[in-house]
């Protein structure tokens, strides 16, 4: 009996605690895509690093270079690039 007990809690963590982990992740991304404005920088899918240039319904328009817009869903991003990191590209790229 002890050892269904013990297989049981095994189970509950290996299963359990990192999908709510995951979850949390995921709700906290969302609530940085929601919270967007234009000109903040973000990540899409393959590395590509843009900035945002603006909105649609779904949708957000990253700009990658100077002539090329990108529309891409607001599921698609992938993550942020954040102040100190744009400032050391910026540095890199003069």
């Amino acid at each position: 009996m002890f050892f269904w007990l013990l297989l049981l809690a095994f189970g509950f963590v290996v299963i359990f605690l990192p999908a709510r982990s995951q979850k949390k992740r995921e709700q906290e991304l969302l609530t940085k895509v929601n919270a967007l404005q234009k000109g903040d920088q973000v990540i899409i899918p393959g590395g590509i690093i843009g900035t945002v240039a603006g909105f649609k319904d779904n949708a957000i328009e990253v700009k990658i270079a100077e002539s090329v817009k990108l529309t891409v869903l607001k599921t698609a991003i992938v993550g942020f690039v954040n102040a100190q990191e744009a400032a050391a590209q910026q540095g890199g790229a003069k």
